[in-house]
């Protein structure tokens, strides 16, 4: 039996965790990454404000989608922009990376979404609220890890990056 990919884990942790946020699992093979998209979105109850993304296009639209990724790369091999990303994740390819860290960071990834949720709709609706961004917090990653290794939920089982 070949061993599970980070992909084919994710994937199956992503559907099975039922989260409250749309998400789209991506591998892009010519930057030798895998990129988990999410989208959150807010209705405007007043339709008079623009909103300006990063980088500076203007939209008034009724519904605001704000879109972000994850993404984990070798960076051996990955020529990625980290900046492009909430957060990245690197890991060498042929050790692999472990079960539990792609639980904590799915567990991470639930709270902040869910929280950047609350601070959207928060945004669309508090004109003195003028920026609006998601922040991963490190700490809570850790304690997360952390956590997990204290109650034996922690695998250390490795997923290695697919094969083409």
């Amino acid at each position: 039996m070949a061993q599970e990919t980070l992909i084919d884990y994710l994937g199956e942790a992503l559907e099975e965790s039922d989260f409250e946020f749309d998400w789209k699992l991506e591998w892009n093979k010519k930057q030798h990454a895998i990129e988990v998209y999410f989208s959150i979105f807010a209705e405007q109850k007043e339709n008079n404000i623009i909103i300006e993304d990063i980088e500076g296009t203007a939209t008034q639209n009724e519904i605001i989608q704000f879109e972000d990724a994850i993404c984990f790369f070798d960076p051996k091999k990955s020529k990625i922009q980290m900046d492009n990303y909430l957060k990245s994740f690197p890991f060498d390819f042929k050790m692999g990376i472990e079960k539990g860290y792609i639980d904590a960071i799915l567990k991470t990834l639930r709270i902040v979404v869910t929280e950047g949720q609350s601070d959207l709709l928060d945004f669309a609706t508090d004109p003195t609220i003028e920026e609006f961004e998601l922040n991963w917090n490190d700490m809570n990653f850790d304690g997360t890890i952390k956590t997990l290794k204290d109650i034996n939920r922690y695998s250390e089982e490795k997923l290695l990056y697919p094969k083409y």
